[in-house]
């Protein structure tokens, strides 16, 4: 079984009889509320895809849906339909308080030391700045800014993720399925940390993996309204995190 299909398991009891109330669509994310009152967004891969302007959906036409039928896109090969399923599946995740870290900032949970390798799947720009300078390496891999300066090329992953002491992996990895593909390569390092507000918080998928933290982020219903208004502005994450509440969860 997928990790993606380990997380449609995981929230399909959670999203049973639930259907969505409104659907956001914009530039970076989509976000999805339910007529539970749960709310969730995810990333809307704008990089993954070879359009310059990804057709979405008409988000009207999703009022009214089951909530499970959207999950289900988790486990489609189309990247908007995992995106949506993605977005259900964050707003239906119910982390557990008694398992969060007690700082959800992902270098206090997992520090770094001076003579680390840190990898960087996606450019995290928050962890490479406040790990530029302090380690003794950085590699950075990132499809979508592939042959710019300081940017490692993929196919150079198998040879260069063993050399890392420690990996932050952008949530998005999950939603377009490189997760699993990179994992193995990441066998010698200390921690794997899987972080974003796109990052599902569902430790119980994640066993066995390797992953060793999750750090993402839920959303106060008081944001809802005003996290839906700037997704469908074409706002991202980074504008948005005031509004959320942030988690690190450890899986091992």
């Amino acid at each position: 079984m997928t990790l993606l299909e380990r997380l449609y398991e995981a929230a399909a009891p959670r999203a049973a009889g639930k259907r969505v109330r409104e659907v956001r669509v914009g530039r970076y994310l989509v976000g999805v509320l339910l007529d539970s009152g749960e709310f969730g967004a995810a990333y809307a891969l704008p990089g993954e895809r070879k359009e310059p302007e990804p057709v979405f959906p008409d988000p009207d036409r999703f009022a009214g849906t089951d909530a499970l039928a959207l999950l289900a896109g988790l486990k489609q090969a189309d990247l908007v339909a995992r995106s949506l399923g993605m977005a259900v599946c964050n707003a239906v995740a119910q982390p557990d308080p008694a398992r969060s870290l007690e700082d959800p900032d992902a270098l206090t949970t997992v520090p770094v030391r001076p003579d680390d390798t840190v990898g960087l799947i996606g450019f995290i720009r928050s962890i490479h700045r406040r790990t530029e300078g302090r380690v003794a390496r950085i590699l950075i891999f990132d499809r979508s800014l592939e042959g710019e300066p300081g940017i490692s090329p993929e196919e150079q992953q198998p040879e260069l993720l063993p050399l890392c002491d420690v990996v932050f992996v952008t949530g998005s990895a999950v939603t377009n399925g490189t997760l699993e593909k990179v994992l193995p390569w990441c066998r010698n390092a200390r921690d794997i940390v899987v972080i974003g507000p796109s990052t599902p918080l569902y430790p119980e998928a994640f066993r066995g993996t390797g992953v060793t933290v999750i750090a993402g982020a839920t959303w106060p219903p008081e944001h809802h309204q005003q996290a839906l208004q700037e997704i469908g502005a074409g706002k991202a994450f980074h504008d948005m995190h005031a509004l959320t509440h942030r988690w690190a969860l450890r899986v091992r």
